[in-house]
């Protein structure tokens, strides 16, 4: 009688709790930038010892320097094919949340305006490349 007791508190608890899932898919995780290509001049930047990291976990983007220990948050809004970027902050752990007001302080993570659209030409579970309006970026899975 106690297992039967005990199987349906069980029951109820999982039913009594929801789990919020991201739906953002293998774009969810910690990427390391490796390449930018420069689409006017056909340039490409190895960025592996850089240091410039994002991490993508249910509505927010994190960009960091790793060197210098600088991050800005993004909301974002991911389609299939196509990853929104807007609301730029800088690090919102300290008590003086600063928004990002000059696209310029966002060109060293790939990012060239304050909202960015970034076209998604391939996104799995250890590569993704991004495009913008004048740059593709590389990241693996770290």
């Amino acid at each position: 009688m106690k297992k039967v007791c005990y199987f349906f508190m069980a029951c109820i608890l999982m039913t009594a709790c929801e789990l919020e899932t991201s739906p953002n898919g293998d774009l969810d995780g910690f990427w390391q930038l490796t390449f930018i290509d420069t689409l006017s001049t056909g340039g490409s930047a190895d960025m592996r010892a850089s240091g410039i990291f994002w991490a993508v976990q249910m509505r927010l983007l994190e960009v960091q320097d790793a060197g210098t220990g600088q991050s800005v948050f993004f909301r974002f809004r991911h389609t299939g094919d196509s990853l929104f970027l807007h609301d730029p902050y800088f690090d919102v752990r300290r008590p003086d949340i600063i928004e990002v007001k000059d696209s310029m302080e966002l060109q060293p993570y790939g990012i060239g305006h304050l909202e960015e659209r970034f076209a998604v030409l391939g996104l799995d579970g250890n590569k993704m490349r991004l495009q913008s309006e004048r740059l593709r970026l590389h990241f693996r899975r770290y």
